[in-house]
């Protein structure tokens, strides 16, 4: 049975206004935390990888789903790209051949 990795490429979800998708990517996180059912990992690439720094409100869900078992996994070009790589807080970077890896081998959520 294949996992399930959730893939976030920005600071917020949906299209159209950024402040309610980004309030959106944070009620889908606070309530991804309650549940029991949690994707693998999860995958932040391009503007995304903003959400692992402390000035991030996204850092602190992501923590507690670091905790509890969700890899939270930044792209290292986009974080080199973004000049942010020494500021992440929470998860890790990972190189596009484990995101690849991630990808293909998985159920992919994409938001």
């Amino acid at each position: 049975m294949k996992g399930k990795v959730m893939l976030l490429n920005s600071e917020y979800i949906g299209a159209g206004d950024q402040t309610l998708g980004a309030e959106m990517l944070m009620t889908l996180l606070n309530s991804l935390v309650k549940r029991k059912d949690k994707p693998d990992a999860i995958i932040l690439w391009n503007k995304a990888v903003k959400l692992m720094t402390a000035e991030s409100t996204a850092a602190g869900p992501l923590r507690e789903l670091e905790i509890e078992g969700v890899r939270i996994l930044g792209c290292i070009l986009c974080l080199q790209d973004l000049c942010i790589a020494d500021a992440i807080k929470v998860g890790q970077a990972v190189t596009m051949d484990e995101i690849l890896d991630l990808l293909l081998n998985n159920e992919v959520i994409s938001l």
